[in-house]
């Protein structure tokens, strides 16, 4: 089976975070007011899950959660008809992930780092039980891979509580037109260099299994 290329690796993220931009910039060039525009564009989302769900007819928990996710919003907009507030409750939307980069930056002082527990499912897969245990046995006896472990937690997890106060800063304090922009890349423009810095410094530190 061939590897799949860079682009059909983008191509969900292009769609996930690119298309509601393009629906919600092209209704305001025709005119549509920015409540619909805001509301249209974040139904967007829920399309794409179902989509994705009728051609693989698996059940998708994370899918289902958007889902809901998508539901509740479109419920909440409808009571307000407000366009600031609905973008202020995107941003709010996104503190799970704030709530997980907390957890990251507290895991690097108290115990092991977060993200050793976050990528084990991959190290298993990778290299099947014994491979893991052999790599998790390094936090027992191995300074250095403690050391970059953490460092390397402590990134992801600074990523992470950064997103969130860009996208509530631009929910807030920016032009309407200009906030569902910075709302939708924030995160694909933080999420690229730290992914550059994690495969760099995963394999200058032989954190790999």
């Amino acid at each position: 089976m061939k590897p799949p290329t860079r682009f059909a690796l983008l191509l969900p993220m292009i769609i996930d975070f690119g298309l509601p931009l393009v629906v919600y910039y092209g209704l305001r060039a025709a005119g549509v007011d920015q409540w619909w525009s805001l509301l249209l564009s974040g139904v967007v989302p829920a399309v794409v899950v179902i989509a994705r769900f009728v051609r693989s007819r698996k059940i998708d928990f994370l899918a289902l959660f958007v889902l809901s996710i998508v539901a509740l919003s479109v419920g909440v907009s409808a009571m307000t008809g407000d366009a600031r507030t609905m973008l202020i409750r995107d941003a709010w939307g996104g503190l799970l992930g704030g709530l997980l980069g907390l957890w990251l930056l507290a895991s690097v002082r108290v115990g092991r780092p977060a993200l050793m527990y976050l990528i084990r499912a991959f190290v298993l897969t990778k290299v099947g039980p014994e491979g893991l245990r052999a790599w998790e046995s390094k936090w027992d006896t191995d300074r250095d891979f403690r050391r970059a472990l953490r460092l390397l937690t402590f990134v992801w997890g600074c990523a992470s509580v950064l997103n969130v106060l860009v996208t509530l800063a631009a929910a807030y304090l920016l032009p309407l037109d200009l906030a569902p922009a910075v709302l939708n890349v924030s995160w694909p423009v933080i999420l690229v260099p730290t992914l550059v810095f994690h495969l760099y410094y995963t394999k200058k530190k032989d954190l790999r299994a």
